[in-house]
């Protein structure tokens, strides 16, 4: 009977063997999972017989004398498939059933065909910005950084570094001659739209032809600098300008780039500039706001985009300009411009605590509903006396929803974080006009919005609406001067440019008499 046995005699029982493989494909490496329970100590690894684990691959061996929940695999320099299999072992040199897995590395032979979108480049005659609007990131790469180095016309290396924002300026280079700039950018490939495990760098060339002096460019905002002067738009052009001056609502800085020898930038508008107008034709009634001098409670509507103040940003790294002046939050310039206040490039110019607000930005309201018919009356001249009253308009309510009106230019908005109240000082009649269906009349009812309900036009940021409730004139106040405050401070983050001041919170009655008040006065204030 033992002859029977005879064949079963000295049979093997494998160790056991790792339970997954997953790869992971790194710069000339890879990395390999092999436990489903993650990665762990080799002292947390407990496997029956196993002690070792060798990995074969090619005509390699490694051998690792632990049980391991990864390895990680070194020196595959070759663009190619490589097929590993990967074993644990017992004590007595037996294998366990391999588990296998084909990866294919990045190599330094990737990276040489790699390539990253180009730059958009602004150039002068003696400088450059090299930039990418859309970033440098793709579907090939995640971008981290980059080096750049290049010789201006001195001889002289000059170079940089740059982190998430990959933007740069160049300068003192020879004009009419190319510039050769060496860049290194610091990237994570992807394969497949997977990120490798790696950081690279990847070095490449960029020849920027410059520009001569007589090439010409081409303005973003071309009236301003009409206005500022200039009419030859090229470098030797505008060679003479060392000053200029832009309005509250420019949209692009980018223009500035193209002086030569500008030194000082003002961004107050100074006696240049007069607001732009806005026309309204409808419901019969033709009416315009704005086109007047500019008020310090205004701001631009929204801010510049960081693309079109990156210009500003790089004279000021550059110690190009010398002295830049802006008024506080009109132009979402304020942290760009922080760092140099206190050396006194940049000179903020502060408005007064109070600014009337002018006839030019009062609006006839039947533009937008006929039920919002008021006849004004502009410079009043019956108002009751009274001390320090000016600017007094008489308004008398001809419809139930009777309405008083400021609005801006659309390029406009109120600016609430410097004056974030609004006061007016009302004189209204006499308690026995509010009897009966008038009571409510007694009271104003404050909408604040970026635009009236028919005119979805007149702001690029849609509807931000709100209001305050009703606001009513004490009995003791009526027949007398009274001031009247709305705290706006709730129009911070909005793009609010019109103020509706309704006279009656719209009770819907029929309306058969005139009720007249008189407003004056009306102005913002820094304080309560």
């Amino acid at each position: 009977m033992y002859e029977k046995q005879a064949p079963f005699e000295g049979e093997i029982v494998y160790p056991a063997r790792y339970d997954t493989v997953i790869g992971y494909v790194g710069f000339e490496r890879v990395e390999i999972d092999l436990l489903k329970a993650g990665r762990i100590p080799s002292s947390q690894i407990i496997m029956g017989k196993a002690k070792k684990t060798r990995i074969e691959y090619d005509d390699q061996v490694i051998t690792i004398d632990s049980l391991v929940s990864y390895v990680n695999i070194t020196g595959l320099t070759q663009p190619k498939l490589y097929r590993f299999r990967i074993y644990t072992i017992d004590q007595y040199g037996n294998e366990s059933v391999p588990q296998e897995i084909a990866l294919i590395p990045f190599t330094s032979s990737d990276l040489t065909t790699f390539a990253v979108s180009p730059p958009r480049i602004m150039a002068s005659p003696t400088a450059a910005v090299i930039d990418w609007p859309s970033g440098i990131s793709s579907v090939l790469l995640d971008y981290y950084g980059l080096k750049f180095q290049y010789t201006d016309k001195d001889g002289t290396a000059q170079s940089g570094e740059r982190g998430a924002d990959s933007r740069f300026f160049i300068g003192n280079v020879e004009a009419g001659k190319p510039v050769q700039l060496t860049m290194e950018y610091k990237i994570v490939p992807k394969i497949n739209r997977q990120s490798i495990l790696d950081t690279v760098y990847f070095e490449s060339q960029l020849t920027i032809n410059m520009p001569t002096g007589a090439t010409q460019f081409s303005p973003s905002e071309r009236d301003i600098l009409l206005a500022n002067g200039v009419t030859v738009f090229s470098a030797d052009g505008v060679s003479e300008f060392n000053k200029l001056t832009y309005p509250v609502h420019a949209n692009s800085l980018q223009d500035i780039f193209y002086f030569p020898n500008l030194k000082t930038l003002d961004l107050t508008g100074g006696d240049m500039f007069l607001l732009p107008e806005l026309h309204y034709d409808r419901n019969t009634i033709q009416d315009v706001v704005g086109g007047g001098e500019y008020a310090p409670f205004l701001r631009k509507a929204g801010d510049i985009s960081q693309g079109n103040q990156q210009a500003l940003k790089d004279l000021l790294e550059a110690g190009i300009l010398e002295k830049v002046y802006y008024r506080p939050k009109t132009m979402g310039l304020d942290n760009l411009l922080a760092p140099y206040i206190e050396e006194g490039i940049v000179e903020l110019v502060e408005g007064p605590d109070v600014v009337m607000v002018d006839n030019q930005f009062h609006l006839n309201g039947i533009v937008q509903d006929w039920n919002w018919n008021m006849e004004v009356t502009y410079p009043a001249t019956d108002a009751p006396e009274g001390e320090g009253i000016e600017n007094v308009y008489k308004v008398i309510c001809k419809a139930t929803s009777s309405s008083f009106v400021i609005a801006l230019p659309k390029e406009y908005q109120f600016n609430p974080e410097e004056y974030r109240y609004f006061k007016f000082t009302a004189y209204a009649p006499e308690k026995s006009t509010f009897e009966g269906k008038y009571e409510k009349f007694q009271c104003f009812w404050p909408r604040i919005m970026n635009r009236m309900w028919s005119f979805g036009d007149n702001s690029n940021f849609g509807q931000e609406y709100w209001d305050m409730g009703h606001i009513c004139i004490p009995d003791a106040n009526l027949e007398k001067w009274a001031d009247v405050t709305l705290d706006m401070s709730n129009a911070i983050g909005r793009h609010n440019r019109v103020i509706v001041l309704n006279i009656g919170t719209e009770p819907w009655i029929d309306f058969d008499k005139d009720i007249v008040y008189y407003i004056a006065n009306m102005r913002f204030s820094k304080e309560p």
